[in-house]
């Protein structure tokens, strides 16, 4: 079978939520340095160039951010930068320099301050996250939903309900967290939200095996990253689409969605797609009565999550396609 765990949902959900209301970088002109630019126009720089998902380089953008707020006497600014410096050391893999930084950010943030103070919240609960302790981080994500609301940070709001519905401990908090979140961000104009939001949905519906629920919310996210998000969260999108009518039985429509995504994941080199649409095309060709063929894509999937190192990043899918390929004697 193939099976998306939950651990790979929060992971991909980890990587793609990002703040709101960054801009694009704005070209420098020859001569001019980052001392020559406003510390709130670098953290704008900053959160365009994370927003792509290049965290080393955000890194040091909110250096640069840093350290300008502090030669400016900007507070906020400089807690809302020293916070994404300990975020970005935490996606980097950096947990105990970012650990620090974090440490300093609780001794400066203060409430009275809603940019840096919800900035700060949203990295402490993400510490909170990763350290298992899911308790807290169901508290601090609470705190930050209700104080963002109450000083109109809509994207924040919907960042942090978002993040309550992956550190909630009960489907049923799961559910309801996930649909505040998608009620907060489609009454506050800010949609780009709306594809994560549904693909988290998604999710949780397909953990609960509910899977007619999981292929509506799944159509749905399509929508907003075909409007929102970049061509490789588009392909997972389709590949989405397709991997749950193949779950609802639905083999005709499923491989009418899956074989364009081979194609396209083929064309990008993108190896855990090639080998996810292989997995759902062999079961579907099994299922459908011709093993031979079945068996020759599950083989190929095998190839593929061993290029994308599955075999060491997700045991738990690289265990289940060679239990299952032993199965069928493949």
């Amino acid at each position: 079978m193939n099976i998306l765990s939950r651990s790979v949902v929060i992971l991909a959900l980890f990587l793609l939520i990002t703040e709101t209301g960054a801009i694009e970088p704005r070209t420098k002109g020859v001569g001019v340095s980052s001392s020559d630019i406003a510390a709130d126009s670098l953290l704008k720089e900053a959160d365009a160039v994370f927003q792509k998902r290049d965290y080393a380089t955000a890194l040091d953008h909110y250096v640069k951010a840093y350290e300008q707020a502090r030669s400016e006497f900007n507070h906020s600014v400089e807690v809302e930068a020293l916070s994404q410096i300990a975020r970005m050391n935490l996606v980097l893999g950096n947990v105990e320099p970012g650990r620090g930084d974090l440490s300093t950010v609780a001794e400066r943030a203060t409430d009275s301050d809603p940019m840096g103070w919800s900035r700060y919240l949203s990295v402490k609960g993400r510490f909170e996250w990763k350290d298992d302790d899911l308790s807290a981080a169901a508290e601090t994500f609470g705190q930050m939903f209700t104080y963002c609301n109450s000083n109109a940070l809509w994207g924040r709001a919907v960042d942090a309900a978002n993040m309550l519905s992956i550190v909630s401990e009960t489907p049923e908090k799961q559910i309801e967290w996930s649909r505040k979140g998608i009620e907060a961000a489609e009454a506050t104009d800010v949609e780009s939200w709306l594809g994560p939001l549904w693909n988290n949905l998604a999710g949780i519906y397909y953990d609960l095996k509910q899977f007619d629920s999981s292929l509506s919310c799944y159509q749905k996210a399509r929508d907003y990253h075909w409007r929102f998000s970049g061509e490789v969260a588009k392909l997972y999108a389709d590949y989405h689409v397709g991997m749950s009518h193949r779950m609802v039985g639905d083999f005709a429509e499923a491989r009418q969605w899956l074989r364009p995504v081979l194609a396209w994941a083929e064309r990008l080199e993108n190896h855990s797609v090639i080998g996810q649409a292989c997995e759902d095309l062999g079961e579907i060709a099994i299922a459908s009565g011709d093993s031979k063929e079945g068996v020759k894509m599950l083989r190929r999937a095998r190839d593929s999550y061993k290029a994308e190192k599955f075999d060491q990043t997700w045991p738990e899918i690289w265990e289940n396609i060679n239990q299952r390929l032993k199965k069928l004697g493949g």
